[in-house]
């Protein structure tokens, strides 16, 4: 129709003539039209009548209430629909509705935070859901790409318009909300919304000091869904190019509660509910885009969009669940009080169970790097390498929740499950390790690992580093002087035979350049077994040191020692429980950053991201020799669950470049630190690779003491901060820094900012 046509239309139909102006549309085509008096919004659409009636009398529904929306006119017959003729295609409709004077929301200057204006906008939209709340079509009932109860579906869809990074970006979203919200949907109120309260729909009061919403327009996107899809598009939009996302989606939900009090599960589903909408709105834009590449209107918020999505995936989904539950006013599931879970662990559990920190923590919710504790506060977790790819990784839950939906069971049937997941870990591992056995902890995969080198070599002797850790079974606890030599520890047994720590910065040998003179050490101490016509069947090595204080080997140290060891008959065993799985950045597993290859090689703790499960990659020889005649099974161990929990971490391992974001972090940290060092003389010394490093505190440089007194104080000062940090060593004066491998330079530069502060502010200690 041309505007030549559409004024000869409005004037015989609508008994309008005045100044037509063409306005922007996503499908409709829409006119300014002004007349001598007033001005109108002229609509001509090919969308079906049903669809349109249901703008129609939703408006008017409104209009009725009082609430600032659009005003439908009635054409000369009493219609609120006109048909328009086509020789081309199919009739289109025309409409003709009231302007409404304001100016647009995305016009807004947002470089100033606005409070009372985020706190209207949800007052507006709860007014409106309200109002709605009695009102039914039999349009509303409809699939639209833009309903964000499909929203899942709708960006798995059309993900692939996307770049690999940005597919990344939207992916987690959708696995958070698959994770939270999908178990969900059932407890959510539905009823018919507008759909679509975005920037260039609503209208303010006015540009310089916009305080209150003045209107909304376009109902075009009018379906029934879950009401609360309603609050979630609305804060979708409000944060575009905003700081604070936070306070703004909390000052939006205060305002909407006022009018329309959310349920339970609506307050908890909101925060993942504005995250999809964004994703709904970048996937549906990307293949708009592909079709119509010169279409301005399509691209418009698809750079802030991207904006904000970044920033929500910085915000702990549990943390903001708690507050918005807060701000309405809802009780927090907070469950018992730590004073009586204290009083109950007392009571009904060993004495030996530990607790961490002055003031215990309850923390009932993990995210990516942070935990939270009962009241949603964050906290920053730098120490636990038991969730390797982050806590509650949704690949990693989903992966776990589908195979135990379908079958777990053990090893005695095939399924292909334990063959993929065996072949995709060995893949990792150098030539000859090709044969892997699963088990359930570090702990047993190291028994197990013995079991393995005394039938390989026929022989129980077994040399061990001082100071390390290997596990909590009665045979790691004789392989480990951690234990055995420290309070409650027997000593060694006779079978164990301790060589010394190589440990350049404070042990028996200093320097860089030390690696043979500890290897020596170990030499001697075989030569001791040798001349009482002993010989070790296997030496167990961490590739780093973890417990005996973060410690990084001189280099060539694993080459000298294996080589020994290996010309006398043994094995070498390679404990990755703490280090593997591409913790060090520069490869997958610590033993390579020492250019060996080991005969046997123990992992667990980061291989399940915290699901009970352990593994140990030997040769094919070693594996024959261990076929004995005695059956070896484990019921769990390899079951299809483990598998694919296993699987799907590797999985994350590689889609978002977790080791390589481990050296980059790594070295980030490094370079910050070095420089606190040279201003703070109790840094003694900074060492590791990627995120696994220890800072090793002392009272006096020049002698090394340790800062033990100090270190403890800092620990609980960052724990004051909101970061969660422990020691090592055996004076528990080293800083151990083994985080989460998506811990980044956000969170990095988080640490340093503390970390300074409590240099700064540290009192002087007597150790």
């Amino acid at each position: 129709m041309t505007e030549v046509e559409l004024a000869d239309t409005l004037a015989r139909h609508y008994g309008l003539t005045g100044q037509l102006k063409t306005l922007p549309g996503y499908e409709d085509q829409n006119y300014l039209l002004t007349t001598d008096s007033s001005r109108y919004v002229v609509k001509v659409s090919a969308e079906a009548g049903l669809y349109l009636d249901l703008q129609n009398q939703a408006m008017t529904h409104l209009y009725q209430q009082r609430l600032a929306v659009p005003q439908v006119l009635k054409n000369q017959d009493g219609d609120m629909l006109s048909a328009v003729p086509s020789e081309s295609g199919p009739d289109r409709w025309l409409r003709v509705l009231t302007y409404l004077e304001g100016s647009f929301y995305a016009d807004i200057d947002r470089s100033q935070p606005r409070p009372a204006l985020w706190q209207d906008l949800g007052r507006f939209m709860g007014t409106l859901d309200s109002a709605l709340q009695n009102f039914s079509h039999a349009g509303a009932c409809r699939r639209l790409d833009w309903d964000l109860a499909l929203g899942h579906e709708v960006c798995l869809r059309k993900m692939d318009y996307l770049s690999a990074s940005q597919q990344r970006q939207i992916r987690s979203f959708l696995q958070a909300y698959q994770q939270w919200v999908l178990p969900r949907l059932g407890e959510l109120p539905r009823g018919v919304i507008h759909n679509d309260a975005n920037d260039y729909n609503l209208l303010v009061n006015n540009l310089d000091d916009p305080q209150a919403i003045s209107g909304l327009i376009d109902f075009g996107d009018m379906l029934e869904s879950h009401l609360v899809n309603e609050l979630a598009i609305a804060c979708a939009y409000a944060i575009l190019d905003q700081d604070d996302v936070c306070a703004v989606i909390l000052a939006v939900v205060h305002g909407y509660h006022s009018q329309r009090p959310l349920a339970v599960a609506e307050a908890d589903c909101l925060f993942y509910l504005i995250g999809l909408r964004l994703c709904v709105s970048l996937c549906n834009s990307a293949r708009a885009i592909e079709e119509q590449p010169d279409n301005q209107y399509l691209l418009i918020s698809a750079r802030p969009a991207w904006g904000a999505l970044e920033k929500l995936g910085r915000v702990g989904g549990f943390g903001m669940q708690c507050r918005i539950r807060q701000v309405c006013g809802l009780e927090a599931p907070q469950g018992r009080d730590k004073a009586s879970i204290q009083a109950m662990r007392q009571q009904h559990f060993s004495k030996t169970l530990s607790l961490s920190y002055r003031e215990p923590l309850k923390i009932v919710r993990g995210q990516g790097a942070y935990l939270f504790d009962e009241q949603g506060r964050d906290y920053l977790d730098m120490v636990n390498n038991v969730c390797h790819v982050g806590h509650c990784h949704p690949h990693v839950v989903a992966a776990g929740q589908r195979q135990m939906a379908s079958l777990n069971t053990n090893t005695r049937y095939l399924h292909d499950n334990l063959v993929d997941y065996g072949q995709r870990l060995l893949a990792t591992f150098p030539d000859p390790l090709s044969v892997c056995f699963f088990v359930n902890s570090g702990s047993e995969a190291n028994e197990l690992a013995f079991r393995m080198a005394r039938c390989a070599t026929g022989r129980r002797d077994l040399l061990v580093v001082d100071g390390a850790y290997h596990g909590n079974t009665n045979a790691c606890i004789e392989a480990s002087s951690y234990k055995f030599d420290g309070p409650g520890g027997e000593g060694a047994a006779s079978h164990i035979h301790k060589v010394p720590l190589p440990y350049p910065y404070r042990g028996l040998y200093q320097g860089a350049n030390t690696a043979s003179a500890y290897a020596q050490d170990l030499r001697g101490v075989v030569e001791g077994l040798e001349w009482r016509n002993t010989l070790p069947g296997a030496f167990i090595c961490e590739s780093l040191q973890g417990v005996a204080g973060q410690i990084v080997m001189p280099e060539g140290y694993l080459q000298q020692v294996y080589n020994t060891v290996r010309k006398t008959g043994g094995v070498c065993i390679a404990d990755e429980v703490q280090v593997g799985f591409g913790r060090v950045g520069q490869s997958m597993w610590g033993f390579q950053t020492q250019q060996v290859v080991p005969d046997i090689v123990t992992l667990g703790k980061p291989i399940g991201n915290g699901h009970p499960m352990a593994a140990v990659v030997t040769t094919p020889a070693i594996a024959d020799a261990f076929v004995t005649g005695m059956e070896y099974f484990n019921t769990f161990g390899g079951n299809p669950v483990s598998c694919a929990i296993g699987m799907a971490v590797l999985e994350v391992l590689e889609q978002e470049q977790l080791v390589s974001g481990a050296q980059k972090t790594g070295d980030y940290l490094k370079q910050h630190l070095a420089a606190l060092a040279r201003e703070y003389a109790c840094i003694g010394d900074i060492r590791g690779m990627g995120l696994f490093l220890g800072v090793e505190l002392v009272s006096d440089p020049s002698t090394k003491s340790p800062a033990t007194a100090q270190t403890a104080w800092l620990i609980e000062f960052f724990k004051s901060h909101r970061i969660l940090l422990s020691s090592e060593g055996p004076d528990a004066n080293v800083l151990k820094i083994k985080p989460p491998m998506v811990f980044g330079q956000r969170e990095a530069d988080r640490f340093l900012d503390i970390f300074k502060q409590g240099l700064a502010t540290m009192p002087a200690l007597a150790n």
